[in-house]
């Protein structure tokens, strides 16, 4: 059971670190140029922000934490989706690489604390 929390935390560490490089890169190679449109700080706010705000709050709150992803995943998800929905092996991949870690990881997290109630 502990495997959960721990695999848990390590998607959320690397994956949170991951996107936060990413999007800080992107910036940086545009020149930090302008500002930035709704859109992208919103997907930027769920996305790095959110999922490394939220594997801190599930290591106390594993519920709270947990539900968060997956609000994350689903919101990050449909951004995208209305984003590329013309290009869909793009989409794909971005599911997979942006979407995916969090909702497992939030799972997971929901999964632990409800084992852990039941015990």
């Amino acid at each position: 059971m502990n495997w959960m929390r721990r695999t848990a935390l390590g998607i959320g560490i690397a994956f949170g670190l991951l996107f936060l490089t990413i999007g800080i890169g992107e910036g940086i190679s545009k020149g930090f140029g302008g500002i930035p449109s709704p859109e992208d700080c919103v997907i930027f706010l769920f996305g790095p922000i959110s999922m490394i705000a939220a594997t801190a709050v599930a290591w106390g709150h594993e519920r709270i934490g947990g539900w968060w992803l997956i609000t994350g995943g689903i919101v990050i998800g449909i951004l995208f989706t209305i984003r590329l929905i013309d290009r869909p092996m793009n989409l794909l991949r971005t599911f997979l690489i942006l979407s995916l870690p969090m909702l497992v990881a939030g799972v997971l997290w929901v999964l632990h604390a409800k084992k852990l109630a039941q015990a």
